[in-house]
């Protein structure tokens, strides 16, 4: 099978600010998520989880042809595809900006509004080095510095596919001419791969893939 991986972005606002626009494009996606949106209470959340459904059809037609899927969730709660074990995908979601990977081998991939309050101080304090915090600290952007790292350990664990089996405050990241590793529990994990883009304005994503590959970065609308 070919080497690729292919990360897709696109924008939910129309959804957060039109409650029968979600409605009408219900039936787009599966059970599961209707059945999520039934309950959800807020109308990001109902967005963000019809977007969910949305992108990953999109990205999987875009990335590799699939139009036709089954999808379900492995013991820590991560999808995969079930019809298409060669693929692997994962999606995240922040402000008003789903984004979802596609590649041939395991990977995650997270997405922050940099414009968004985030609570540094307290967080960094729990779950970044003293290095890390310090250096957040001294960035001349705090915010995108902070949603970097945070970006990096989600889309590791989220590549790994443990959930909270692994600690978020057991990682440190590190950089060589700019180019992000990542330690757990002190060992340098060698088959995590990084790719980041500052490209959707406003916003600072990361990918993790379990073996280096090249990553294309592209809108599309849902």
């Amino acid at each position: 099978m070919e080497k690729f991986c292919k990360t897709y972005y696109a924008d939910t606002k129309a959804f957060i600010d039109d409650a029968a626009l979600i409605e009408k494009r219900l039936g787009e996606v599966d059970e599961s998520r209707r059945e999520r949106i039934a309950r959800a209470r807020f109308a990001d959340t109902k967005a963000d989880i019809l977007a969910g459904g949305l992108i990953i059809k999109a990205a999987l037609r875009e990335a590799c042809g699939i139009t036709k899927f089954k999808t379900e969730k492995n013991e820590f709660g991560k999808l995969y595809l079930s019809s298409h074990p060669e693929v692997f995908f994962n999606i995240s979601h922040s402000g008003t900006k789903i984004i979802c990977t596609v590649s041939d081998v395991e990977c995650g991939v997270d997405i922050e509004d940099v414009t968004a309050p985030h609570r540094i101080m307290d967080i960094s304090s729990r779950f970044l080095s003293t290095l890390e915090a310090d250096a957040v600290m001294m960035s001349e952007d705090p915010n995108r510095a902070f949603c970097r790292l945070w970006t990096l350990r989600e889309s590791y664990v989220k590549m790994r596919g443990r959930g909270f089996d692994i600690g978020l405050s057991t990682l440190k990241c590190d950089f060589h001419r700019g180019k992000a590793s990542i330690y757990e529990g002190g060992v340098l994990q060698k088959d995590a791969f990084f790719k980041e883009t500052q490209g959707i304005i406003g916003y600072q994503a990361s990918v993790c893939l379990k073996e280096e590959r090249e990553n294309s970065v592209k809108r599309v609308e849902i």
